[in-house]
């Protein structure tokens, strides 16, 4: 009889017991050790996902909350009053943070502790008797008449499309921020006033323009293709879509440039706020509902009448 041939047997494969070991299993695959979430991000995922923030708003907070969870392993529940106030401390003198962005952080933490609070998740809040620093309001940084009429000159000296950069300028002049201004259609002017539509927040606000600007943003559609959008680009990569923001950044940087005037789109929005609280002496609440701000802060710096 023929010797039945045995298959090799093949090599043992060694597998340690230890729990904190990373090897390739009898597949080869590799195992990779599992993080836990730590439960202090997870309250802060639910208070940004309740709240309708724009995209920077919800990196601008994230990022303050996770100042104070590196700071401190604490539990959200088990911080005091004490340490928040040393973690101000921590920010200001260790971290060397400006005061503006130390309050900043602090109130974001305020916010958050507000809603842990108000959805009794905490039973105290450990930010109440947190005093915030106190800052100097900086001067508004309105354009004054004489810069005006430079820019104006300017744009008639070297754009490309004059016309449509009076009627651009001219809009921004009246508190619009450079991506409202560039959001705008056709239908969103009807003459005498733009609408600017907020989808995020489900409505819309009129803003009726002065009779130069009428004047600009007539001449401007005359010329331009009546459909969406209101402001479209010349360059060549993007000829004829809508204007980009870095587009409008671009103007004013080439207008700042030729003029020698510090121009930034937003300068536009606070002339306008300017001339609500010094010129027009609009009060507070009325001038907030027309440059609309959150925060009354924002239009109270505007009261400096030295500027």
């Amino acid at each position: 009889m023929r010797a039945m041939k045995c298959s090799a047997i093949p090599d043992p494969v060694i597998v340690p017991l230890s729990s904190n070991f990373s090897s390739k299993d009898a597949l080869g695959i590799l195992a990779q050790p599992v993080s836990p979430i730590d439960p202090r991000q997870l309250k802060v995922n639910q208070f940004i996902e309740g709240r309708s923030l724009s995209p920077k708003t919800e990196q601008a907070y994230r990022r303050d909350l996770q100042h104070f969870m590196e700071w401190t392993p604490q539990a959200w529940g088990d911080v005091t009053r004490w340490q928040v106030a040393q973690f101000k401390r921590y920010l200001l003198q260790d971290r060397k943070f400006a005061p503006n962005s130390v309050n900043r952080i602090l109130r974001t933490l305020k916010t958050f502790y507000k809603w842990l609070l108000m959805s009794e998740q905490i039973s105290a809040d450990p930010t109440v008797e947190i005093i915030l620093e106190k800052v100097q309001q900086p001067l508004s940084q309105g354009l004054n008449k004489t810069e005006i009429e430079q820019i104006y000159a300017a744009i008639a000296e070297i754009s490309g499309d004059p016309v449509r950069d009076r009627a651009l300028f001219s809009v921004l002049l009246h508190g619009l921020r450079a991506e409202e201004a560039i959001n705008l259609n056709f239908e969103d002017y009807d003459g005498r006033q733009v609408t600017i539509r907020d989808a995020k927040q489900d409505n819309s606000v009129n803003v009726p323009l002065t009779e130069s600007a009428r004047l600009h943003l007539n001449a401007h559609m005359q010329q331009a293709i009546p459909q969406s959008p209101l402001f479209t680009s010349n360059s060549n990569r993007s000829k004829g879509k809508r204007l980009t923001y870095w587009g409008v950044q671009e103007l004013m940087k080439r207008l700042a440039l030729h003029t020698g005037i510090d121009l930034q789109a937003h300068r536009g929005r606070q002339t306008f706020c300017a001339n609500l609280v010094v010129q027009l002496e609009a009060d507070m609440a009325l001038a907030l509902r027309m440059s609309r701000y959150r925060d009354i802060r924002s239009v109270k710096r505007y009261a400096n009448r030295e500027n």
